[in-house]
């Protein structure tokens, strides 16, 4: 007599027996999807790179240029200022060894030649003193004369205080002025040195800068290469 499963037995063991049974074909047909998708994200990740690099390369070639813009017109203003402090000093120069000494040598002479026609004026009047007391002239004209004489050595000391004065106040100004030159040397050496430090503040900045862009540059360029060795030949 011939035997057989039981019934529940051949129910339980059909679906076991359809899941074990995967066809080769399909399979390979699973692998071949995930290598597309696989080689498709790296393919995009390269393009991605590729973009990038574009940009930090754009990146790096304008701090460059802005490197030196920035140079270019700095370089200008230091010869600039360079220029007013040279001038500033001749003027200075000038000011100590001519002007002022002119100045000053010129006032010193009139206030000398006040002194000495007051001197010259004094001794006038001696003389015409001396010379209506041993001559028998009216008084009247004695009185003219000696008065006339008088108002003239009068006149002369007014003189030399004016001129006294007038040297005094000459010297103020001369100080003065020459405080002012001073101060103009003072000041284009400051902008000097204001100018220096900007530019040297300046290239520091630019030049960081363009390292920065250079890293970024060479990092992406690091990426897309191995990225690019990665890619199934």
């Amino acid at each position: 007599m011939k035997r057989t499963l039981p019934t529940f037995a051949a129910l339980f063991l059909l679906p076991l027996l359809g899941c074990s049974s995967v066809s080769p074909r399909d399979g390979k047909a699973a692998d071949a999807k995930d290598s597309d998708v696989s080689d498709a994200g790296k393919q995009r990740k390269i393009e991605g790179l590729e973009r990038e690099l574009a940009v930090a390369r754009e990146r790096l070639e304008l701090s460059r240029l802005e490197q030196a813009v920035f140079s270019k017109q700095h370089e200008p203003k230091v010869r600039q200022a360079s220029m007013e402090i040279e001038i500033a000093q001749a003027r200075l120069a000038r000011f100590r060894e001519a002007d002022k000494h002119n100045k000053l040598a010129s006032a010193q002479l009139d206030l000398r030649t006040a002194k000495d026609r007051a001197q010259e004026a004094v001794d006038e009047l001696a003389q015409i003193e001396i010379m209506y007391k041993e001559q028998d002239l009216d008084d009247l004209t004695a009185e003219f004369v000696v008065g006339r004489g008088r108002r003239a050595a009068e006149r002369a000391a007014k003189r030399i205080e004016i001129q006294e004065g007038m040297l005094a106040a000459l010297e103020q100004e001369l100080a003065q002025e020459e405080k002012g030159y001073e101060l103009a040397v003072d000041k284009a050496t400051s902008a000097l040195s204001k100018l220096e430090a900007e530019a040297e503040t300046g290239m520091k900045g630019k030049a960081i800068s363009v390292q920065e862009a250079g890293n970024e540059v060479a990092r992406l360029e690091g990426e897309l290469t191995a990225a690019r060795e990665k890619e199934p030949s």
